[in-house]
């Protein structure tokens, strides 16, 4: 159904794909069969710390193909990290080093007929390790005497910076503010868990070209590191994705363990394939978080916010995943939005320690930066006993103070309405029923984050030391029937873009979403994207290079239709799949028009034949999306468990182009939010070995943990991207990891300074209530 304004974009049409997934129709990398492929397991360390002396394989009883080690991939390339930020010493990383650092880091690779004989055959190989101290707290890890995962660098500091207003400045505010108040914060580590965990099959041709088949998130970024790292020509790489069971931030590059993969098929010449089983998931593929935060807020009796300092230190992990200290980054410069400060510094750090790499997960830092300042909000608004609302709207940017630069970087906010969505959702909450009495405490609270979404551009990455292009580019055909494909940069799993894009598109076309096509996760089909898909950048990104070629298609359309039907091009209106004169029910047919532009026929003077248009958009600026949160939560003093009761959503993500696929966005961004704050958390012990490496103690929110989700829609579109998207990915992440906790602290107001830990577990909330 179209939308009152006769266009597709901001229409619920159902999403296009999903019978796929739902029928059990979908292909996954474990579906994926090729004759005579073989099976790889890796071989991981047994343990946190120490050398690798050998790899021994005299035990060996099944037959194997191949093992490879250390030795065997020495003189290869390394594997890049693209974020390069002050102080870093550590910018690519070997596949596979004799200096183990965590456990399962990967130390080979063992290839045999079968996926059980492989993994049998890694149960024969002994790996031998001399083992060396551990560290795993990066507090302790930074410290004078720690062991060193890095004996060169003479520290276990991967990077350091600080931003913000200088040190003299933030003193003074401090000093002259009515009231201050400090607290420590820890944000636990989070594994991205997807349904689907990481899975890559190779294979080699005859003319020696390697095709790699893995569940990701950015194809083009997987042909870039399998070159670096193997010598070949990228035109002898061919990278597809094929239907991919979420990705979530894990899935945005290729590991060690895969590059393993990928050279085992060049070795062997033939087809490898690779599973990862969920303990590797939990394990060995790059975790999140993992931070320890000392946050001041300095005020006045009437609620003006003057001065915000954090210092931060982040769990590295064991390497520099590709995006190296870029959360970190992330949040130290977007901590400070939206609200006016006299002074905002941070200080932050990157450590490493004998614990599994650390890397990008959905919200990036963003939701981090949104719990430390709306946490320390609250505690603000505590302290002076004003309603934290309240507190919120008389220190809120208003629109007409947009656009803003923060304090902390040169980031500038672009539009919108802050104080609108804040209006609105205590409005949401103002209706809910009220709760029964049954002894249970409970607290209602608002979390409001500004994201910075539609990533680019590609001169402001490299401005900020990201080694990476922003620019997304479509190429958008439109064949003799009328029929369109649209060819994509970004990687689609799951976010909806065969029909969001179709829309956008139709939209400028005049033709029906149903007649086109998504072309994507093929570099040798689609246009190269540096990026992928990451950073709520495709609809902004990816989309806005879709709405410039659309448009541009859209013009030849009419200047073949004017010369046909004797009119000005810009009388010529495309819609309902018939190009009409204005005014007039004067037309023809899209279809036919299509057919004279591929048979050369009737066009206008100077026309070629054909109908391709390429569009590259590379951003002028960032797109800041927003929201406020709110939620209910109850909590029982003699259990300490908690139940999310209610929850209200008000958010802005520009020019929504389909409403239904937003929300779930939304929905999907708040199960995660609240299994951070509540459940999910991976546990390290002292030697470094896991100790939640299955479903069983890595918790995630199931269908009873989530409550009903109600979503208010703002739409102010973006100034700079062509469409006005925003982008949505993670803005429901971002929001609720704050919400859910400032809402157990205002149910349990007593002990809201203790509950500095998250997730905040049952254990942890009675511990507090009891001590």
């Amino acid at each position: 159904m179209l939308a009152s304004d006769g266009r597709w974009t901001g229409t619920r049409l159902p999403r296009v794909n999903d019978h796929r997934p739902l029928t059990g129709t979908a292909r996954f990398i474990d579906d994926l069969v090729i004759p005579g492929t073989l099976h790889a397991a890796v071989l991981r360390s047994p343990i946190a710390h120490g050398h690798l002396r050998a790899i021994d394989t005299s035990a060996l009883t099944t037959p194997v193909e191949l093992v490879l080690g250390p030795d065997d991939v020495e003189a290869l390339g390394r594997i890049p990290v693209l974020w390069h930020l002050p102080g870093q010493f550590q910018h690519d990383y070997a596949v596979l080093d004799r200096h183990v650092r965590f456990v399962g880091q990967p130390v080979g690779i063992v290839v045999a007929a079968s996926r059980a004989a492989a993994r049998d055959a890694a149960e024969q190989v002994m790996v031998e390790i001399d083992p060396l101290p551990v560290v795993i707290d990066p507090r302790v890890a930074r410290e004078p005497g720690a062991p060193l995962l890095y004996p060169d660098a003479k520290t276990n500091v991967m990077a350091g910076w600080a931003n913000g207003d200088d040190e003299a400045h933030v003193t003074e505010v401090f000093a002259a503010a009515d009231h201050t108040i400090a607290v420590s914060l820890r944000i636990g580590r989070v594994a991205g868990a997807p349904i689907e965990g990481r899975g890559l099959l190779a294979a080699v041709d005859l003319d020696g070209k390697l095709t790699v088949h893995t569940s990701t998130q950015a194809p083009h970024a997987v042909r870039d590191a399998i070159a670096r790292v193997t010598g070949l020509a990228l035109a002898k790489i061919r990278v597809v994705a094929p239907d991919v069971g979420g990705a979530f931030g894990v899935k945005d590059h290729i590991e060690a363990d895969e590059m393993l993969v990928v050279l085992a098929a060049q070795r062997l010449r033939r087809p490898v394939v690779w599973i990862e089983d969920r303990w590797q998931a939990l394990t060995t593929t790059p975790q999140a978080r993992d931070e320890h935060y000392d946050v001041s807020i300095a005020f006045d009796d009437d609620g003006t916010l003057r001065g915000l300092q954090v210092r931060a230190i982040r769990n590295a992990g064991a390497h520099f995943a590709i995006f190296g200290a870029g959360p970190l980054f992330a949040m130290s410069g977007m901590v400070p939005a939206p609200y006016r400060w006299d002074a905002v510094r941070v200080e932050s750090e990157a450590v490493a320690t004998n614990t599994c790499p650390t890397g990008a997960y959905r919200g990036f830092g963003q939701t981090q930066a949104v719990f430390v300042r709306e946490r320390a909000i609250d505690l603000a608004a505590a302290h002076l006993g004003i309603d934290p609302v309240e507190l919120r709207l008389r220190n809120v940017l208003q629109p007409d103070e947009l656009p803003a630069q923060l304090r902390s970087a040169p980031i500038m906010l672009d539009n919108g309405d802050y104080p609108e969505a804040l209006w609105r959702a205590r409005a949401l909450a103002s209706d809910w029923e009220a709760p029964p009495a049954d002894g249970r405490a409970r607290g209602v609270a608002y979390a409001l984050y500004v994201q910075m979404a539609g990533v680019g551009p590609s001169g402001g990455n490299a401005a900020i030391g990201l080694d990476i292009g922003g620019f997304e580019t479509t190429e958008l055909r439109m064949l003799n029937d009328g029929t369109v494909r649209a060819l994509v940069g970004v990687s689609t799993h799951g976010q909806g873009h065969e029909t969001t894009f179709a829309q956008l598109i139709a939209d400028r076309l005049g033709v029906h979403p149903d007649v086109v096509e998504l072309v994507h996760s093929d570099t040798d089909v689609t246009p190269y994207s540096a990026y992928g898909t990451a950073a709520s950048r495709s609809i902004a990104v990816g989309g806005g290079a879709s709405v410039l070629a659309a448009e541009r298609l859209a013009a030849r359309l009419r200047a073949i239709a004017a010369e046909r039907l004797e009119a000005a091009p810009a009388d010529i209106i495309l819609a309902d799949g018939t190009a009409t004169v204005a005014g007039t029910s004067i037309g023809v047919p899209i279809t036919q028009l299509a057919e004279l532009a591929w048979q050369g026929r009737g066009l206008p003077e100077g026309t070629a034949p054909g109908l391709v248009e390429l569009a590259v958009y590379d951003p002028a600026q960032f797109t800041f999306s927003y929201a406020v949160h709110v939620c209910r939560a109850a909590v029982d003093r003699e259990t300490g468990s908690v139940e999310v009761e209610r929850y209200g959503v008000v958010h802005d993500c520009g020019t929504i182009v389909n409403p239904t696929i937003v929300e779930g966005q939304i929905h999907g961004g708040i199960a995660q939010g609240l299994g951070a704050a509540l459940l999910e958390e991976v546990v390290v012990g002292d030697n470094g070995e896991p100790r939640s490496a299955s479903f069983l103690d890595y918790l995630l929110p199931i269908a009873t943990n989530v409550p009903a989700i109600e979503v208010v829609h703002m739409e102010h579109p973006s100034p700079f991207t062509p469409g006005g998207m925003k982008g949505m990915g993670e803005g429901g992440t971002n929001g609720a990891f704050a919400c859910v906790a400032n809402a157990v602290a205002a149910a349990l107001p007593e002990v809201a300074r203790e509950l500095d830990v998250t997730p905040l577990t049952p254990e942890r909330i009675w511990a507090a209530l009891t001590r």
